[in-house]
Parts: C-alpha cells; sequence; structure tokens
C-alpha cells in the first residue's frame, strides 16, 4: 500500500501511475514513460512536480488512428451537407458521394495558398489533405491550383484542428473565393468553440465541420482554478502562479512568447505527430534549458 497520503483528496502517486498506465497501453502512443519522465523531471518544487502530473492526467493526446476517426466524422458530416443540398442524403452513401456517385467533384487541401508552386512540406493540412486522398480517393489540391469551382465541383478544407480560427480565417480571405455559392466546406478533427464562432461571424457561408469540439472547460485556466476548488491543488501559490515561474525559469524560447499559447488558448492537446501551438508552450517549446514533451 502506499505510504503517500492523499492531500486535500489528491492522491498524486495515484496520478502518476494512471498517466503511465495510458502510456504503456499505447492510447498515448508514441508518448512514452521514458519521454514523461524527461519532461517532468524539469519541475523542480513539490508544487511544480503537482502541476506538471496534472497537466499530464488532463493532457488530449489523440494518436494518429484516433485523429483519422475525428477526420472521419468532420468528413462524413461535410459530405452530408452537400448532399443535403442536393436531396441525396438519403440514397447516396457519403463516402460513395465523394468519389463521384451524387453528380458532384469533391477535392481536398490544405489551408495554404501556394505560391509559384512550392509549399512547406510536412504542415498538418497537407499531411491530413495527402491522408484522405489515399484513404478515400478524393482528389487533393491546393487551393492555389483552383482557380474557380463549378456548378458540381466542392473544396473541403482540410485540417487537424483550428483553435483561434485566425489562420483559417486569413487563408479564406487569401484564397478570395466567392463563398456565397456553397461550394466550399472546411473539416477538422478538432476544433476549439473560439474558433467555431470566429469562422461563423467572418465567414457565414463557409461551413466548419468537426470530429470533436473543445470548450474552455477542457484548457489550462479553467481547469487550474476547478483544480483548486475540488483540492486536489494544496498550494499557496496558484497553478497559474506556479506555471508562470517554471515558464519563465525555462525561457527565453526558440518560437513564441506566451506561456498559454498563441491566442491565449491554453488548450492541453497534443498528437502523435505534433502539438498546436495553441496549447500551453511548456508541452511544445524549445530553449536552451528545456524540452519538449512533444515536438511540433
Amino acid at each position: 500500500m502506499s505510504q503517500i497520503p492523499q492531500l486535500g483528496g489528491f492522491d498524486q502517486l495515484g496520478v502518476e501511475r494512471a498517466v503511465h498506465a495510458l502510456s504503456r497501453s499505447n492510447v498515448r502512443s508514441p508518448l512514452s514513460v521514458e519521454r514523461i519522465k524527461v519532461w517532468v523531471k524539469q519541475f523542480v518544487s513539490d508544487e511544480e512536480k503537482t502541476l506538471a502530473w496534472l497537466i499530464l492526467r488532463n493532457l488530449i493526446f489523440r494518436t494518429s488512428e484516433q485523429l483519422q476517426s475525428s477526420m472521419r466524422q468532420a468528413l462524413k458530416q461535410a459530405a452530408l451537407h452537400f448532399l443535403d443540398e442536393t436531396g441525396q442524403r438519403e440514397t447516396v452513401a457519403w463516402t460513395d458521394a465523394l468519389n463521384g456517385a451524387a453528380g458532384l467533384d469533391f477535392y481536398c487541401g490544405p489551408p495554404s495558398v501556394v505560391l509559384y508552386g512550392m509549399a512547406k512540406p510536412g504542415k498538418s493540412g497537407d499531411v491530413i489533405a495527402r491522408a484522405i486522398n489515399q484513404r478515400y480517393g478524393i482528389a487533393k489540391l491546393f487551393p492555389s491550383d483552383v482557380t474557380e469551382l463549378s456548378e458540381k465541383e466542392r473544396f473541403i478544407v482540410v485540417d487537424d484542428g483550428t483553435y483561434t480560427g485566425v489562420q483559417l480565417v486569413n487563408f479564406l480571405r487569401s484564397w478570395d473565393r466567392d463563398y456565397s455559392n456553397g461550394r466550399v466546406a472546411m473539416a477538422v478533427g478538432m476544433a476549439h468553440q473560439t474558433a467555431c464562432d470566429h469562422l461563423r461571424a467572418q465567414f457565414p457561408k463557409v461551413p466548419l465541420f468537426h470530429g470533436e469540439l473543445l470548450t474552455p472547460e477542457t484548457c489550462f485556466a479553467t481547469l487550474a482554478q476547478k483544480w483548486i476548488e475540488t483540492q486536489q491543488w494544496k498550494y499557496d501559490k496558484s497553478p497559474h502562479e506556479v506555471y508562470a515561474a517554471v515558464h519563465n525559469r525555462a525561457g527565453p524560447f526558440k518560437e513564441g512568447s506566451g506561456g498559454n499559447g498563441y491566442g491565449d488558448i491554453g488548450a492541453l492537446v497534443a498528437f502523435s505527430h505534433g502539438v498546436p501551438d495553441d496549447s500551453i508552450q511548456l508541452l511544445w517549446g524549445v530553449s536552451e534549458s528545456w524540452k519538449p514533451l512533444v515536438e511540433r
């Protein structure tokens, strides 16, 4: 039996075991126990260690298989949306529709306008578009290859996730299509409510479909307050104060400067292929004295 008492209802040893079990069961593959230990070791005091384990316990980690499942749901919603417009939802399977059975030609591509035939390789949207092309047979195109969409053509912009919505809004502005005809949609594996609201306000004619919805309740700021209220946090300094101290000690970072991540979202999200910069910086930041949990 553990000799470490539960303090304020929080069993830290139990949390550590739960985190290790998730990694050993491949639920968070390829995030290994060894990688977790290296990351936690950078937190020094007892309160810092507690913060590290609480972050790890609440981390939303998606393997490539889980992301594929979320993308499938988003893609299905997008296909059904276009089938509804043609009145064929009940007569054509959505997977068949993507391959032309509904009389529509579907294309997918990342939210990036390629200039002079060049694009940065390995960007998340490009990786997702390539996977969708291979799995569903949808033609993959860069948006810059599409000068005009005919009456029977549909373009689905795909990415692993969107959190502030700023990148997708900027992309739509730079692409500069006629979105009023309803021939463009977006499909992402994960979307934060902030992004959904922002895109709806800026481009109401471009629907956004997602496999998972991320809310503020699952992000760092709200969770930190919940840890205090449920007595999982037993220290005088708040989780925010402890996090700020660790972040300040670990900096300066090579990318970004905000500890709460881009747009102050404070997401606790990571994928097997990387971490969005909307997540807290200690998960992905790199400095001379700090190694990330998952590399971007």
